[in-house]
């Protein structure tokens, strides 16, 4: 059985939303805080996880604008057409399982499909207690239903023991005392007193259960848990987690069920977040299916777009100044369809080699995208290193505002990577080259043209630069520049300067000389130079390409959120934390 379609309504801060379960196994949420990412976990686990949920237990918080006469319906639907629903004004107090749109009340939906749930309360020793609602306690339950076919065999191994106990020095008489010393006390009552044992239970012998650590290189003793650090223990977690759910909650092709973790990266360095996430995709191929929320890119990757699901918060359109929760999953046959509408030829693009197709190209700065309010999407390290310079003298600190500037690695690349992008509806601006170089690069910027609807003179037509708007849905602003990003910049700092670029040149001998540049690289980092050194010491001068990017931020709801360069209160330099540019040496 696997969970095939997700409904919620009135949930907490979602109004309505519903969304299909990927193919995949996995569902990766990413989104800012406070976005609704939890809420769409907890709906889940409220219908199938462990705890009790019910009208008796929900709080005026848990409906949506914590208005009770909006009625929570919670409904997961599987892949055998069954389902499981909860409503909280209908007819049945708890989570109701439906065969063939019958309820089947002689089951739980937990049973037949539990959800494993760790949020992003990390509380070590609290989830080590044997307190029913902690992991481990859940094992120990799980432990003692299991332990029941065995039960008579604990008894009579206890039985051994507790006659062991009476070879202990003094416990005989210590019993035989206790009773006499009250029959004597109470001669006028017929009641007696006697010391026993109660048969050992198979959860307080769980309950002796220890998790033990051992380390050589420290000590040949084992090491108290406290010992180690926070993200080995966070380790020790969710393996508990994972032995749990595989060995204890029957996860089977028939009855299968899904592990749920909140930031499962916690405490956790870069190579073991990367390792975690194949961990959990062979853990979705297995036969559980996952859901995760994240703040951190290593649990995503262009290839798999179709195991993400971008949370947001929009408008409400009946209720002013509200917002609700709602989530983008991009299947792959949404995105081929996307694809095909943008001008791919219909044979080139499939279901099946899409994933391959965005493999092919795929980096780490890539999945940023996912997280980001805003983005731009630009060729090369030349547009990355610079334009949060220029953007940052006029007042827009890109990091503060979570506007992403993303390099795509060549124009080629722009119209994949939009209509990737933009099929999770993703706000964008696209700056390209015009750069044609006698018909050699023409064919990049028909790809272009043909991919947002446009003339192709239009893009090649450009005097320093140009906006441009797309005719392709969703429209998306284009700037496209004079050449190229460098020619760009020096014919418009001439505009400004009367034609006299001297300093300008002295900036790039300058850059060229701390950098050393070979043979065209590190060009990134020759205009990251110079941007610095042109806000430094012309803050008057804003490029158009820059203007023309502030205007489409305004028009997206952006403000300057730091003074402009010159302005008081504005920072003194626009590389944090260098005194003097000229201090540098190297």
């Amino acid at each position: 059985m696997k969970l095939q379609r997700v409904s919620i309504k009135n949930y907490r801060s979602i109004k309505e939303l519903a969304f299909t379960f990927p193919k995949s196994g996995i569902l990766v949420l990413v989104g800012a805080n406070n976005a609704g990412k939890s809420n769409i976990i907890r709906a889940i686990d409220a219908i199938c996880g462990e705890q009790w949920f019910g009208r008796d237990k929900i709080e005026d918080h848990d409906h949506y604008l914590r208005d009770k006469d909006n009625a929570i319906e919670i409904k997961l639907s599987f892949d055998d057409a069954s389902y499981a629903k909860f409503r909280s004004d209908g007819d049945r107090k708890y989570p109701t399982f439906y065969v063939d749109d019958r309820p089947d009340w002689r089951v739980q939906p937990k049973q037949v499909f539990p959800c494993i749930y760790l949020g992003a309360d990390r509380t070590f020793d609290k989830h080590m207690s044997f307190y029913d609602w902690t992991l481990i306690g859940k094992i120990r339950r799980a432990f003692h239903q299991r332990a029941q076919p065995v039960q008579d065999e604990l008894n009579e191994k206890f039985e051994e023991v507790v006659k062991v106990f009476d070879l202990v020095d003094g416990f005989s008489e210590f019993k035989e005392d206790f009773s006499a010393f009250f029959a004597e006390m109470q001669a006028d009552t017929s009641a007696t007193l006697g010391i026993d044992f109660k048969p050992y239970t198979p959860s307080n012998y769980f309950k002796t259960m220890q998790v033990v650590a051992q380390d050589p290189t420290i000590s040949d003793e084992r090491l108290d848990l406290v010992e180690l650090g926070e993200g080995s223990r966070n380790m020790v977690l969710l393996a508990l987690l994972r032995s749990y759910a595989k060995n204890f909650r029957e996860a089977t092709e028939e009855h299968g069920g899904l592990i749920a973790l909140e930031e499962p990266e916690l405490y956790m360095h870069p190579q073991a977040r990367r390792h975690l996430a194949k961990v959990l995709r062979e853990i979705a191929g297995s036969g559980m299916q996952v859901i995760i929320s994240t703040h951190s890119a290593s649990f995503l990757d262009t290839e798999f777009f179709d195991s993400v699901g971008r949370v947001i918060k929009v408008e409400d359109d009946e209720e002013p100044d509200r917002q609700c929760t709602e989530i983008r999953v991009v299947s792959r046959k949404k995105l081929v369809d996307h694809c095909v509408e943008t001008g791919v030829p219909a044979a080139k693009t499939t279901e099946t080699n899409i994933g391959e197709f965005y493999k092919t190209t795929s980096n780490p700065m890539l999945n940023e995208a996912f997280f980001a309010k805003f983005v731009i999407l630009v060729e090369g390290d030349t547009e990355e290193l610079a334009l949060p310079i220029y953007l940052e003298k006029e007042g827009f600190d890109c990091d503060l505002l979570g506007i992403s500037i993303i390099s795509v690695r060549g124009k080629s690349q722009i119209p994949k990577y939009w209509r990737l992008f933009s099929a999770f509806e993703i706000p964008l601006l696209v700056m390209a080259d015009n750069d044609d170089d006698k018909g050699r690069k023409n064919e990049s910027n028909k790809q272009l043209a043909t991919c947002f609807g446009l003339d192709v003179d239009e893009l090649l037509d450009v005097p320093v630069s140009k906006k441009l708007q797309s005719k392709a849905k969703p429209p998306t602003p284009i700037i496209m520049l004079e050449g190229d990003f460098e020619t760009a910049t020096r014919k418009d700092f001439e505009a400004w300067t009367h034609g006299n670029a001297t300093v300008l040149e002295e900036w790039e001998e300058e850059a060229r000389a701390q950098i050393r540049p070979h043979r065209g690289q590190n060009k990134g980092q020759v205009a990251r130079f110079i941007a610095r050194r042109m806000c430094k010491h012309r803050p008057d001068i804003v490029l158009a390409f820059i203007d023309d990017i502030v205007d489409v931020l305004k028009e997206n709801g952006f403000r300057a959120t730091l003074a402009k360069r010159g302005e008081p209160g504005a920072p003194k330099n626009v590389d944090a934390g260098v005194e003097d540019e000229d201090d540098l040496d190297f």
